[in-house]
């Protein structure tokens, strides 16, 4: 079975990194079977912490007013970020992207949530087209830490859109990564030529995993990073 790749997570260590890859990336590509797609967080997002809030928030408050407040912060989040990380996202899949789609729900019918914040498509787009119907949800299960390579498809309409294509997969947060590893090999499975996933947010849980927390204190004190972007966002911004 093909191991994961480095420095997949924004905790992964990048190649011959001292500290390896990550339980969490070790599991998941044991359960899914397929090396995983390299991860591009935009900001670290350890909990407690606002960027969670609005990450969960702009889908999940029951407030509509605060689902628009934070529709913008979300959008914003990945403007620019794709356009300014271009190049190593081609570094990563190989070549120019062709194409950008959201990692569709799993619990919400009505699609991916990112495919309703205003402007970001037209931000995703700056990139590659943006293509929000080429990867579907079929009825196999999958969550937290238990991916399977047959929870997406491509449908069959749709399969020339994505054969021998670099794929991007946006989403808002990154736990475990089985969902949005999910999605990436299904796009490989449909004959994507690589796909690399961006995430808003990478979830770090400092106060329950010893790695989580000496991961953010490396980045903190602005020690060197031996994979660019994949281990966390080059932006020098606060990660909360």
């Amino acid at each position: 079975m093909p191991p994961p790749g480095p420095g997949v997570c924004g905790v992964c260590c990048g190649p011959a990194g001292a500290h390896g890859v990550c339980f969490a990336c070790r599991l998941v590509a044991l359960r899914l079977g397929h090396p995983l797609a390299p991860v591009f967080p935009v900001r670290l997002c350890p909990l407690p912490g606002p960027l969670y809030s609005v990450l969960m928030g702009y889908k999940e408050s029951p407030v509509a007013e605060a689902r628009h407040r934070f529709g913008p912060m979300v959008r914003a989040l990945f403007d620019g970020f794709l356009v300014a990380h271009a190049p190593c996202l081609a570094a990563a899949a190989g070549g120019p992207c062709d194409l950008v789609l959201p990692v569709p729900s799993t619990a919400r019918p009505a699609g991916p949530p990112l495919a309703g914040v205003d402007g970001l498509a037209a931000a995703c787009a700056r990139l590659a087209p943006w293509a929000p119907d080429v990867l579907a949800r079929t009825g196999a299960p999958v969550g937290h830490m238990r991916p399977d390579a047959g929870a997406f498809a491509v449908p069959t309409a749709r399969r020339s859109a994505v054969a021998g294509r670099r794929a991007v997969l946006v989403d808002d947060t990154y736990v475990s990564g089985a969902r949005a590893q999910s999605a990436g090999a299904a796009l490989r499975r449909a004959g994507a030529r690589a796909v690399v996933i961006v995430v808003g947010g990478r979830v770090l849980r400092p106060d329950r995993a010893p790695a989580h927390a000496a991961f953010l204190a490396r980045h903190r004190d602005g020690a060197p990073r031996s994979a660019p972007c994949c281990r966390c966002v080059q932006t020098g911004a606060s990660t909360e």
